[in-house]
Formats: C-alpha cells, structure tokens, sequence
C-alpha cells in the first residue's frame, strides 16, 4: 500500500478547527510529515504555535509573510495530498465553485493530488440544497468527502454535522490512495467477538480485539464500498463511518446476518464467532463450592460461514480461520466445507490483540498466498484487493 509521506492539512474556521493539534499528532503518530494551512477564520480558534510545534515545521496563512515565492505552488508540489478538516459550509462552496481567494483555495485549486475533505457544520447548513448541491460537485470533481458525525453540535443542538472522528479521518487519510474498485458495490462484514451468557454475571467469549473488522471497514469504505458490519463487543470498534448493527450472543449474529446477505455483493467473516454456548442459562449466580467442580454443558453454536454458504447465490464470500499451527490443511478444508470463495488463514501467536498480523490468503483452484507480517491496515486492504481481482472488478 502507498501511504501518503507529505499531507497538507487545511484548517477552516469551524469550532472543530480545536480538534487540529490531536489530528496533527495522529497523523504524524501514523509516519505523516504534516504541514498546516490555516484561513482568516481559523486563526482565533487555534493556536498557530501549538500547531508548529506539533507539526514541526511551518505554519502558513494569508496573514503571514510568504514562506516560498508562489507559495501555493511550492505547498502542492510539496503534498502527496489536502486533507481540510474541519471544513466549512463556506470553503466547500468555494471548492465547488472553484473560488480561489486564500492561500488553501489557492492551494487546492493548484493541486494535483488527492484531496479529503472532512465537514463540520450546523445541521440546518449541511441539510441545506446549496450544501447538498456543493458535496455533489466536489465528488463529481474528485474530492474524497469524509461523511460527518451526529451528536451534539456547539450552536446546542443534535444532529448531523459534527467533523467526523480523529481516528477515522486519519485511517482514511492513510488509505487515499487506495484503488476505488468497490465502488458501488455493498460489503456485510461480521466483526469482534461474541459473548455467551453463562450467568448473570458470567460469559464465554474470547480475546479478539475487532482490530481486523475495523481495519477492514476503514479500507472498504476508502475504496468506495457500501459497509454494514455487524459487530460483537470489541475493543476497537467499528468506525462510525459505516452502518453497524450491534450484537452480543452468536445466535444474534447469525440472524442479523442472515437478514442483511441476500443485499449483499461480499461478505467478510472476520468474526471470532464461540464455538459453544452453555447448554443452560443460570438465572442466579452459580455460586463456587467448596472443594467442590462445577460442570458446565456446551452445545454448538451456529457455523454461520457454512450456513451462508448454502445460501449463496452471487455473494462473494471470505472466510477467516484461526489456528493455533501453521499449516494450511485444515484452513483450506474448513475453505471447501464452508462454500467460501476465499479464506484467510492466521495463527493465534501472530494476530491476537496487536496491531500487525501474519496472514495466509487461500482461493479455490489457486495455491496459497502467505503474505509477510504487516500492520492489520495493509492486510484489510490486500484482502480487498485480491478479493476484487477474483471478482474481476477492473481498478478505479
């Protein structure tokens, strides 16, 4: 994957303009060499010191001396990409319109690399036609629109409008350069663990983070796919970016998958579904006696890869399967019992809980293609990849 090394960052006068000293060190905790742009508007809410000192390196804006001769020439030549956030109902009006009367439209007008724009407004103002109209055009020209958050807003309100999350704007920055090739096309993804009640106080579950589900969103939505996960309790959630339905129990996942596959092109099984469930749910607290063994009874759990297996007609459908060896025998089996069109196998020791994974992908009529140990962003991202050259789906 072709990380962006350079990204401009401009900063518009929306009380999100706060947010720009955490993005900037997200961004540079990602490997980034960031540069900030800051408009008229932005100056009083954001400190131009913090923001070079975080930075490291320079800060410009109209009311300042000109660092270069034509400056916003230097500064596009210089990007591997914009990233605006936030970015005002007013500077996206005058993207669309190709106004450029400051040194970031100036800028933006003058680049020729990919630029993401992140909205922050009121509610009233990115409901309004004129918006809408405006975010229509920038995507026909090219622009990456990040989709806004919903909360609370500073004018008091709750709505639509709030810039979306530091994280995600960064995953997304970090993934601008991925090939458009889901574009139109719908991913179910079932994601994190699920937890089976033994008591009122007491579950089965597992140590799966949702670390992989999550990267596989991310790089779903950056290559232009429709996502809905569904998602156990993790500790790397879903980003907000995409439709999550929220489960607990493996039953509850079988039926929310169930319910959204026939709508859907690829479906991605990157859940650590439980094997078993307890045979019976204690409603009081199974209290400990002494010197005594509690026995629990199990019972399976649905295989839900096998079941959406028989069920499929078009769907394309990746399988993962984590083993304690490395041996591919048994990925490849549970691969053919399962109907999936593609697996990916992982070792317990390479890819619980951390950041970097170790994956082997498996394909029907294809020997295996082990991958080299890579952050779980490149593996989500190689996964989709492969999965549209098996579905024949030319690069954008």
């Amino acid at each position: 994957m072709n990380y962006p090394k350079r990204v401009l960052l401009g900063i518009t006068g929306g009380i999100a303009a706060y947010k720009a000293p955490a993005l900037i060190r997200s961004l540079r905790k990602s490997g980034v060499e960031v540069r900030a742009i800051l408009t008229d508007a932005a100056r009083p809410l954001v400190g131009t010191e913090a923001l070079r000192v975080l930075s490291d390196g320079p800060v410009y804006s109209d009311g300042t001396p000109p660092i270069h001769d034509i400056e916003h020439i230097r500064l596009s030549e210089w990007a591997d990409a914009l990233l605006v956030a936030p970015a005002t109902a007013n500077t996206i009006a005058k993207f669309a319109a190709g106004i450029a009367d400051n040194l970031l439209t100036t800028t933006a007008l003058s680049l020729r690399k990919p630029i993401l724009v992140a909205p922050a407004m009121n509610t009233a103002m990115w409901d309004h036609p004129a918006t809408r109209r405006n975010v229509e055009t920038l995507m026909e020209l090219g622009y990456r629109l990040l989709p806004v958050g919903s909360g609370p807003l500073a004018c008091g309100t709750e709505g639509p409008g709030r810039m979306l999350d530091i994280e995600s704007i960064t995953e997304q920055t970090m993934l601008v350069h991925a090939r458009r090739t889901l574009v139109g096309k719908r991913i179910l993804l079932a994601a994190g663990p699920t937890v089976e009640p033994l008591d009122p106080v007491r579950v089965i579950t597992n140590r799966s983070s949702g670390r992989m589900g999550a990267a596989l969103a991310h790089a779903a939505h950056a290559m232009g796919a429709e996502v809905t996960a569904v998602s156990g309790p993790s500790s790397v959630p879903i980003p907000n970016m995409v439709r999550n339905i929220q489960v607990s129990s493996a039953q509850d996942m079988a039926k929310a998958l169930e319910q959204e596959y026939p709508n859907t092109d690829i479906c991605i099984m990157a859940a650590a579904v439980s094997d078993f469930r307890p045979a019976e749910y204690a409603s009081r607290k199974i209290r400990r006696e002494s010197g005594g063994t509690t026995i629990v009874k199990l019972e399976p759990n649905p295989d839900i890869a096998a079941m959406l297996g028989k069920r499929k007609e078009n769907q394309f459908l990746i399988g993962f399967a984590l083993e304690t060896e490395d041996g591919h025998e048994r990925a490849a089996e549970k691969m053919n019992h399962k109907g999936c069109d593609m697996m990916v196998h992982n070792t317990v020791s390479s890819s619980l809980d951390g950041a970097r994974s170790r994956i082997t992908l498996l394909y029907r009529n294809h020997p295996p293609e082990p991958l080299p140990r890579m952050h779980k962003r490149d593996c989500a991202y190689s996964i989709l990849v492969r999965a549209s050259q098996r579905m024949g789906l030319a690069y954008g």
